[in-house]
Parts: C-alpha cells; structure tokens; sequence
C-alpha cells in the first residue's frame, strides 16, 4: 500500500577564556550581573567580549571576572531576558538585565536539525508551555489539548488512561497515531505517560506533508517533536517542585442519569405504549399499578426464602432474613434512588513530586531530574504511580561534542478503568444499571438487577472493587547516546544511537457475579506479559553558509536504520479454590487444570532510510525548501518495500518588502505554498503471508467425543496479500494488490497562510 499525504558527573570545571592578545596588553575587568527587576543576581549569564571569541559565564552569584582589550565591549546575553551590551570603562562593569517579555524560542528543532522560527515554510506549530506548568497531569499529551490549531486530544479522567492525538483529522483506515521524536529518538506509541510533563523543554508540531516528510514512511499521521530540557552553562541549580491536591469529575453522567425509579418506569411505560404494547408482567411486578406505580420493597426475593406479607398487588412487604444465604439464596431490596454515578465516582487525591539538578560550564552541560507521581482516579479503587529518572549531559572537547539523553520509568496502574463506555467498562453499566436497584443486598454483599426486567449487568461498584488488586505494569528504558564533530565552521557531522526499550505485566481477575440475571459462578485470572526493543542509528551530515551576505543556504544528507522486535504471551486460568488476591496465580493446584490457556506471538521489523534537504532563502526574504527521503519496510512484499517521499515549500516574506507598511499591525508575514508526499507503514508485521492459528474451543477437536481424545487444530486467522504496498491516499485511487477497493481520500495537500 501507498499513502500520499500532504553525565551525570558532577565535576566542576573553571575556565578562562584568554585570547593571547588579551595576555599580552588586556587588562582585567570583573563585575556582577543582576536582574533589572527583582535585582536577583543572575548566575549562568554569558558575557563576550564583542568581536572576538573570548568569554565567560557568571557565577551562582552574579561574578565574573575577564582579562580584556582596554577598549572593548562587553555583550552580556541570557535566556528570558534582553541582551545588553557595555563598554569597559573601569576595573568594574556591573550591569543589570532587563526580563524580556515571554515568547516562544527562536531556533527550534524541526527534522534532525534546528531552524529558526522566522525560516519555517512549513506548516510547524510551536507550544508555549508556560501556562501548561500550572497543569497537572499524568500526560504531556494532555496539556496539549486546544493549544496547538489542527490538533485534537482526547482523554478521560482516568489516571494512566490513553490520550488519542489527531492531527488534521483522520487520515488512514489502520493507524492514525502520529509519530513522536524525543530528543531525536522515534517513539510509535500513543502512550506517552513514561515521560515526564516537568523534564519538556520545547514542542513542534510538523502538520503537513510538506514539513514532516523528512520523516517518511512513519509521518504519515504528523510528527510531534519533543524536546526535554537541558543544561546550561554557568552554576549550579536544585529546583524542588511538591504538588498535591485533588480532583473531582464534572458535569458527568450524573447530568443525565435517571436516579429517580418512577421516573425511569415512566419512561419504559412510554416507550411501550409508543409501540402499541402494553406493559409487561414483569415491569407490573416491579411498580404495582401502572397509573399510580410506586418503588417496590424488594427487587429479587429467591424462590427459597419465606414471603410473610404482601401488598395489594402482590408484591412481598416482609421476608424470613433467616431464609438468606449468600450466594445460594439471595434477597435484594427495593431502592428509592440509586445513584450510579455517586456511587463510583468521586474525588481522587494527587501528588506530584520533581527535583531537578542542571548546571555546566563552558565545554560541558547536564540537567538532572527526578520524579513522582501518584493519582488516584475519580473511579473507585483506581490508581495510577509512576517514577523516573531523567539524565541528559554533552560535553565538548575542542571540535568534538559528545553527550547522551536517557530515561529510566516504571508506571504501575491499579484497578479497572473508569473510562470504559461500553457494556463491559464502569461508565457503561453506570449507564445500564436501573436506579430501583441497590447497591448492596440485605446481607450487605454487592447486589445486581438479578429479577426480569432489571437487564442482565454487573454493578459497576462490584466491577470496581472485585478488580482493586488488577495491576497493569510498564517499565521502560529510552534515550540516545551521540556525537558530533565540527570538520569545519559550515560542515559537521553527527551520529546518534538511539533505544526505547519496554517490558509490560498485566494481571486481572474476573469475579463471580451470582448476584447477575445470568450469573457466573466462575471465577478466573489472567496474566499477560510484553517485551519489545527498538533502536534506530542515525548519521546525518550539515552545511550551513552564507554567500554575499544576502544568499543563505543550508543542507542535510543522512541515512537511518530501525528495528522493531517485541513478544508477548498471555496466559489464563478458572475456577480458584480461593479468590484471595495473594494467591492468584496460574497453577493446576490452584484452579481448574482444565481450563489453563496459554497463546504468545511476536513481531521483527526493519526499516531503512536515505534522506536529503535543501533550505535557501534570498535576504530573508524569498524562501526555498527540497526535501526527498527514501525508505524501505520489511513489512512489504518483495518488489514493494522501497517508497520515495518528496515535498518542497515556497515562501515570500511581505513584510520584508518595501511596500509593506512598517507601522501596521502586521510586523512579520509571510505567504507560503508547500506539497508533499508521506507514506504509511503503520500495519503489522507479516502480513505477506497468511497466519494460522486457534485455540481450546476454536479448534482443538475432541475426536472420540469422551473427552480424553482432543487434538489440537489451527485455522487462517490472517489473510495474506503478496502484492502488499504502500497505503495510497490522494485523489482516489485503487488498492493495487488490495482488491479495487477506494480509500476515502483527500486532495493531495497543499497548504498556505501567513506566518
């Protein structure tokens, strides 16, 4: 298929920057650098001498000390405020910088290199992530929502639970996730909870083709680059950040479920009447008379249990309690109003914890940053933890700059999701559970909608606890180690090994639900367990130079390899002897021998990549961008595994012109047109061929009928295409080796607009 797209090594090192002209006829200057406002001293600072190479960076208290001509001019330059320049009239120059107002950064990181944000052709969205710190939230996904144009985020309330990223809309009939690039390494994964909101530096969002497709095959749905936060030069900094405090779900379910249960009746008598029917008996044994109904004493009474008195209509006052047994005689009273929504959900308590270490000086940088996080979820017995371990460190050592970005995290999420909307999740039997059932039986064990009439569900406060002790476990390793070297001041090269390597544990338990209008009296586990590896190696080589001061140029060439392995096993057992959660384990001893599943399967992908760029602009003003990438999957058929991708932008900045008014309220436009092509490779592995499978039920064939003969059988599970390409979308086109069926399309993707 084809698819077409628009260390931490704490050593201090005290360096002077001394020109030997400095040594021979400088004299030394020193001073203190504060902040113009609060008069903070500022640490970090870095002061040059202009014109020349030599420099310096303040210290924890502001100090710096230079030996310098007697008439130069000292630049003081900081990140958040305005620079400054000042002439050495003295021994001493104190100077005090002014806070620049809040912006966006002006270089950013767009496709294995940085540009600045007045250069851009592309569609590139930048994220301010200033008020996103006042957020707390398991997810930096999250903090996203509605600050990026073009860009949709969905989640629920749930700790831990998935964000679904969209970006300019949905674009393929498999996978529409699109890819994340942390600090230069790829991560396919829509979750993001491993990494940490309080360690993000800077985030770009490549949208159209034209942007992301120097990313190829796997920026088919756009790319989001994340960068994490570094050192800098200077001093030393400890930040501690404690956060706690809770949340509470609003404007909910509970806006429109029923919790009043003649008002429900009213509403099944209607829905009745508007069909030509009548109300049936077992509604009429629930509610009495249909003119004036009223809320029944009991639900359920089981047929075992005395009745002392009834009403006039038949209906059970008074019961023998004597007569109740659980889980063999069960007695369930009328409710007067339950509401489900109250019953689960609640307020969940959240604490926060970051420590962060960051400093450097002239030929070394590293931030440091612990943290943890625990949230308990608005659902019933949910939690979610995580804690992790974020390093990032570069030295240079003269042309030759070497350094790493790596995270070590472990999320643990316990209990059922209160996300679910389905039958099967909290929120849908929230949704399907009747108000004139209890919660809790006269017994004081969970009650359910066991009588006719009352629909066949789990109370979902049942669902929530039974699966308290269910643990959902993710640990992962991910990051890079590289290096670059200087061959010349416009040429340098770069290499980067990059891993993200992850292991997952999965254990539930499904309970017996005698309580049910179809009762399961059979309890079980399951236990899953995942693994998977992924590293890419990625060379690249820039130029970057100016030619007679108007004519800029900047080009890219590298090449990038990738695999992808994982395996994952399942297992299952049922009828425990005994539920305790302590002793859920998959063993013969412990529950029906019987009943014990296993079933595994895997994957092993390959992808190789050659890519190229060329960005050009005249004066900042006519701009120019080629890109073309070529890669090929070991997802295809033979013969289909290669794809090329191009795209190219064009940009005209007005603003630059004469005729554009200075004074306007326009300070900085620019018109831009792009194309380009992406592929899609988001399919699993081995699809070429068909796969075979089955299991206990499916096809394992008891051959003598006694039960003591079964063979185990396999079926095709998968179909197979051995013409299997690149996913094509872009003007309707049909699948060649696919059928002649059409992908909804979408013109090719051209994209304009002022910057």
């Amino acid at each position: 298929m084809q698819k077409v797209y628009r260390a931490v090594g704490m050593t201090f090192l005290f360096l002077f920057a001394i020109s030997a002209t400095a040594l021979a006829q400088g004299t030394q200057v020193s001073g203190t650098v504060t902040s113009a406002t609060t008069g903070e001293k500022l640490w970090g600072v870095t002061v040059r001498v202009k014109g020349t190479q030599t420099q310096t960076v303040s210290d924890q208290q502001g100090k710096y000390a230079l030996i310098v001509p007697a008439n130069a001019v000292l630049t003081f330059a900081q990140i958040g405020f305005r620079g400054k320049e000042a002439p050495v009239n003295g021994a001493t120059v104190d100077v005090a910088l002014e806070q620049a107002p809040t912006m966006l950064q002006e270089v950013v990181v767009t496709g294995y290199t940085s540009q600045r944000r007045s250069d851009i052709t592309g569609a590139v969205s930048s994220v301010n992530l200033d008020p996103t710190n006042q957020q707390s939230s398991a997810s930096v996904l999250q903090r996203l929502d509605g600050r990026v144009p073009g860009v949709t985020i969905n989640s629920s309330g749930s700790p831990a639970s998935r964000s679904t990223v969209r970006i300019r809309g949905v674009s393929s009939f498999h996978d529409n996730d699109p890819l994340y690039i942390i600090d230069g390494t790829p991560v396919e994964d829509s979750y993001l909870n491993f990494l940490n909101p309080a360690d993000i530096g800077q985030i770009q969002v490549l949208k159209d083709a034209s942007s992301a497709s120097i990313y190829g095959s796997r920026a088919s749905n756009g790319v989001i680059i994340i960068e994490t936060k570094k050192g800098r030069p200077g001093g030393r900094s400890a930040t501690l950040d404690l956060r706690t405090g809770v949340a509470t779900p609003t404007r909910g379910y509970d806006d429109f479920v029923m919790t009043d249960p003649l008002q429900y009746f009213q509403v099944i008598k209607r829905s009745y009447h508007n069909a030509g029917l009548g109300v049936p008996g077992d509604t009429r044994s629930l509610y009495g008379d249909t003119v004036n109904p009223s809320i029944p004493a009991f639900t359920y009474i089981d047929p075992s249990v005395a009745i002392l008195t009834t009403d006039a209509y038949g209906r059970p006052l008074t019961v023998d309690p004597a007569g109740y047994s659980y889980p063999n005689a069960l007695v369930m009273p009328g409710s007067p109003g339950t509401d489900w929504w109250k019953a689960v959900f609640g307020s969940g308590q959240f604490s926060d914890a970051n420590l962060s270490l960051a400093g450097g000086g002239l030929d070394n940088s590293y931030n440091v940053s612990f943290n943890y996080l625990k949230q308990n979820g608005t659902a019933a017995f949910s939690l979610f933890e995580r804690g992790g371990v974020r390093v990032n460190t570069a030295f240079n050592i003269n042309k030759l700059t070497v350094g790493e970005n790596i995270s070590v995290s472990r999320e643990s999420g316990y209990g059922g999701r209160g996300d679910d909307e389905g039958e099967d999740g909290i929120v849908g039997k929230n949704i399907l559970m009747q108000p004139v059932v209890p919660i809790y039986d006269i017994g004081g064990h969970f009650a359910s909608g066991k009588a006719a009439g009352l629909g066949n569900n789990t109370n979902p406060l049942k669902y929530a606890s039974a699966r308290q002790f269910d643990r959902n476990v993710n640990d992962r390793g991910i990051g890079n180690v590289f290096a670059s070297f200087a061959i010349r001041p416009a040429l340098s090269a770069r290499s980067q090994f990059s891993f993200n390597l992850t292991q997952s544990q999965f254990t539930g338990f499904n309970p017996t639900t005698f309580e049910n209008a179809e009762a399961n009296a059979t309890n079980g586990i399951n236990q899953n367990d995942g693994r998977t590896t992924t590293w890419t190696f990625t060379n690249t080589l820039t130029y970057g130079r100016t030619f007679a001061a108007r004519h800029n140029l900047n080009l890219l060439l590298g090449q990038e390899a990738n695999s992808s392995s994982g395996r994952f096993m399942s297992g299952g057992i049922s009828g425990l002897l005994n539920d305790n959660p302590a002793d859920r384990y998959i063993d013969e001893s412990l529950g029906q021998a019987s009943t014990k599943t296993v079933s595994s399967s895997g994957y092993f992908d390959r992808l190789l990549s050659f890519f190229g760029k060329a960005d050009y602009n005249y004066g900042e003003r006519y701009y120019a961008s080629v890109t073309v990438r070529r890669d090929g999957s070991s997802k295809f058929a033979p013969g289909h595994r290669w794809g090329t991708f191009p795209a190219f932008n064009v940009g005209w900045r007005l603003s630059r012109e004469s005729f554009f008014p200075q004074e306007g309220l326009f300070s900085n436009v620019m018109l831009r047109f792009g194309y380009g092509v992406t592929g899609n490779q988001n399919i699993p592995g081995g699809r070429v061929v068909a796969k075979f499978g089955g299991g206990t039920g499916d096809t394992f064939y008891d051959i003598g009928g006694s039960g003591t003969s079964i063979q185990p059988g396999f079926r095709q599970i998968a179909l197979g295409n051995a013409n299997l390409q690149w996913e094509e979308r872009g003007g309707p086109r049909p699948l060649r080796g696919c059928g002649r069926s059409r992908v909804p399309a979408r013109p090719r993707e051209f994209h304009g607009g002022c910057l």
